[in-house]
């Protein structure tokens, strides 16, 4: 089988499969004109699949142009797409347009297997889903890295963080706290704020300007991993960071939610019901005080994401579902 892809994933071109072809032409991976998605969809009339990761505004645009130019064969399949339910005036308005140009989407490779959200607020079908686990980010650096507890919380990442509930949960508990993440200009696309105000003395907040290095170094050197996730979303969020600190066998305390909950294994993350103060409270005390308890986790946590590796699985498992759909009907 020979696979003619474009795609902004251009470890795709690295994968050989027994009986599997791939031949690669690279998508911009830079902020894109519509010049330069029209060029696209012009080359991939001689293509079997677009493949792209995390670019919703180029998606939709090859959507509409699939929609008014509907004899190019070619599939659209995006890998880890977030969409969120619409609450502005500008989202409710838009919204209907957008429900429109996803149905011409062939394939959604996405980071969890809870995607009834998806289906319900865009009308997408199931078997337009296919689950593909996640990888280990930085995971060279990860395992280069020494692993202390220096006796302190880390909570990081910048996806639907919830950081009043932990501010809230940690403000009668003698534990210090540090929070790396971006400004709040840099959180807000990605639906989070954080209130400096509303820390509490325990909590020193450190904000960088995205570098992994200084991310794994205070995360490396933490007691336990809180990641609050808020409620009532519908899509991933905090994978990438619980993985990290699995890797780096620590503890970790998360959030329910898509992509928490419906993908971990028992007892590799204490998992707690979304902005619940005193849920989290509990979570942090125990396992902050009970090395056995912890210790349960970190073992458990460490073995399951080693599983995942840190890339080639995930872009065979990506190669996998391709083939798999090559022959369906769009």
């Amino acid at each position: 089988m020979k696979l003619k892809i474009i795609s902004n994933i251009y470890s795709l071109q690295e994968i050989h499969k027994e009986g599997v072809e791939i031949e690669l032409h690279r998508y911009p991976k830079t902020i894109n004109s519509f010049a330069t998605v029209l060029r696209m969809f012009w080359k991939s009339f001689g293509y079997d699949y677009i493949v792209l990761n995390f670019i919703s505004f180029d998606i939709l645009l090859l959507a509409f142009l699939k929609l008014i130019v509907p004899f190019n064969r070619c599939r659209l399949v995006t890998v880890d797409l977030l969409l969120t339910r619409p609450c502005t005036f500008r989202e409710r308005f838009l919204h209907p347009w957008k429900v429109l140009l996803l149905k011409k989407v062939h394939l959604f490779l996405v980071l969890m297997k809870e995607t009834s959200g998806y289906q319900k607020y865009f009308h997408l079908r199931p078997e337009q889903f296919r689950y593909l686990p996640y990888k280990i980010n930085a995971f060279d650096l990860i395992s280069k890295t020494t692993v202390t507890d220096e006796g302190y919380i880390f909570c990081g990442g910048k996806s639907r963080r919830d950081f009043n509930t932990l501010f809230a949960a940690v403000r009668k508990l003698p534990y210090p706290v540090k929070i790396v993440t971006v400004s709040n200009a840099e959180l807000a696309p990605h639906g989070s704020f954080l209130d400096a105000a509303s820390a509490t003395p325990n909590v020193e907040i450190i904000r960088h300007d995205g570098s992994v290095e200084l991310f794994v170094k205070y995360m490396s050197a933490a007691r336990l991993v809180v990641i609050p996730i808020k409620k009532d979303i519908i899509t991933q969020a905090g994978i990438a960071v619980y993985i990290m600190a699995m890797a780096l066998k620590k503890c970790v305390i998360i959030s329910a939610g898509p992509g928490v909950d419906d993908v971990l294994p028992a007892e590799t993350a204490i998992i707690v019901p979304p902005e619940d103060i005193s849920a989290l409270t509990l979570a942090i005390q125990l396992a902050w005080s009970d090395e056995a308890f912890r210790g349960k986790f970190e073992k458990n946590g460490y073995e399951y994401v080693m599983t995942l590796g840190g890339g080639e699985h995930f872009i065979e498992t990506i190669v996998d579902h391709l083939c798999e759909n090559f022959g369906r009907k769009q």
